[in-house]
């Protein structure tokens, strides 16, 4: 797959009924009922953008589009300096999977189902690094909403108008284990929020466990602020789940844990306001990480972008 960054691929949601995922880590015969637009020009923090120019009859299937374009900077407490940000304002069409939309950083690939409705959506991003090449997105991502990408985590977020938190996604680039076993490479890791204050998250590997276990066991453990959840298959086929506490104490877990093709999903109830990272290791070595879920930097995204471009 295309990776939603390490600088590569990503996303995606639905919950409880249909436990899908866009997938964090982008449409032809897409037209704008509108004059197609340059690349914008550079400008100042806080700037809308609207460079109109005639546009001419094309036959190329991903047309590029910046209706309108916000440049505002966030900081970055990391390096101390502001990162440049920028709003882009796309228009999806019922029925089709994607559109290319040009932003400061280079094109980005908006995918999406054919249930994906139509309206104007809000892409934010934080240009630090080079976008995704590709960002799948769900159904969640209904018209006025808004999807978030900090580059600097590859992290996602999908949010609402009135800026309620849908969804958060991690990417994390396929093929980074070396030998070890395609099932413990991790593509994606997504939060998905549900309406009672529940939440499931669900992790995608990079194909599903082949049943080969060359040691006595396999870990792919989901670390929510200082608890750690842990799906153990030992060698035999069993599986355990397991609950770690802060200081590191376990016990069985009963909670619900599904397992189906290459994805892991837990059904939470508490720790949906903090941070959280997966890990996947045997009992000899650690075979892949995440980043953490960025949900202060997130926030200041939101909110910057709310004061800069509103």
């Amino acid at each position: 797959m295309t990776h939603i960054c390490k600088t590569a691929s990503r996303f995606v949601l639905g919950l409880f009924g249909a436990l899908s995922i866009i997938s964090c880590q982008v449409n032809p015969g897409n037209r704008f009922n509108e004059d197609s637009v340059r690349g914008p020009t550079p400008t100042l923090f806080g700037t809308a953008i609207t460079t109109s120019v005639p546009s001419d009859t094309t036959s190329t299937p991903l047309p590029k589009k910046i209706p309108d374009v916000c440049v505002f900077p966030v900081f970055n407490e990391e390096t101390g300096q502001n990162d440049e940000a920028a709003v882009y304002r796309f228009n999806w069409v019922s029925g089709e999977k994607n559109l290319e939309i040009e932003t400061r950083g280079g094109p980005v690939r908006i995918q999406g189902p054919v249930n994906l409705t139509s309206g104007t959506r809000r892409l934010l991003i934080v240009h630090r690094y080079p976008p995704p090449e590709i960002l799948s997105v769900s159904s969640k991502l209904k018209p006025e909403s808004n999807l978030l990408y900090d580059t600097n985590t590859d992290a996602a977020e999908i949010r609402t108008k009135d800026g309620d938190i849908l969804s958060q996604t991690i990417y994390d680039a396929a093929g980074d284990i070396g030998n070890l076993k395609p099932a413990l490479d991790v593509i994606s890791v997504e939060r998905q929020f549900a309406e009672d204050g529940g939440y499931i998250v669900r992790l995608t590997t990079n194909a599903p466990n082949d049943g080969i276990y060359e040691t006595s066991f396999e870990n792919i453990e989901l670390r929510i602020g200082s608890e750690r959840y842990a799906h153990r298959i030992l060698n035999n086929g069993k599986i355990v789940n397991l609950k770690y506490d802060a200081e590191g104490n376990y016990n069985m877990w009963d909670g619900t844990v599904i397992s189906q093709g290459n994805t892991i999903t837990w059904v939470l109830d508490e720790g949906s306001d903090v941070n959280f990272t997966v890990r996947t290791a045997t009992d000899i070595s650690i075979a892949d990480n995440t980043s953490m879920f960025p949900t202060d930097k997130m926030d200041t995204l939101w909110k910057a972008s709310q004061s800069a471009c509103r």
